[in-house]
């Protein structure tokens, strides 16, 4: 089961069209208000992005680095991250990353929002699992954030 861990994928229907929902993806004050973090930096290819969990629960509080990739409006928006990286005694900087592909397209209802995470087969085995698990139920959360905020904001 642990080698069929290499990529999550999630995909939602938003009622607005793929340039709000960019909009909401890639404005650091939208993108912190429905993502639950707190974005500094600026939002740009080629730059690293700081996201700071504001989210109750254990994670709260919680700081790591983005980088932004490619930014495609309004179709794709791409970061890597070290996902799973909570322990702050660790030092994740030698690990590798995975790579987060938002993709959007214009649907029947508005947008298809997709969301593609790979490269987990990269990580070493005993942190693969617990990160695959965590990203794949956090995303199922996300994209209904996103989609919540975006037809809220309608």
């Amino acid at each position: 089961m642990i080698a069929e861990m290499s990529r999550i994928d999630k995909s939602i229907e938003i009622a607005a069209p793929p340039e709000r929902v960019w909009q909401a993806l890639t404005s650091a004050r939208e993108l912190s208000e429905w993502f639950k973090m707190i974005i500094e930096g600026d939002i740009a290819p080629g730059r690293e992005v700081w996201m700071t969990v504001t989210q109750p629960g254990e994670y709260n509080g919680m700081r790591f680095p983005v980088k932004i990739v490619e930014m495609t409006a309004p179709r794709r928006f791409v970061w890597t991250w070290h996902p799973g990286a909570v322990d702050p005694k660790m030092d994740y900087a030698t690990e590798p990353q995975t790579t987060v592909t938002f993709t959007l397209e214009p649907s029947g209802r508005g947008t298809r929002l997709s969301v593609a995470e790979t490269g987990f087969d990269a990580l070493t085995l005993d942190r693969r699992a617990k990160a695959f698990n965590e990203n794949t139920q956090g995303w199922n959360e996300v994209v209904v954030w996103l989609q919540q905020y975006v037809e809220k904001a309608r």
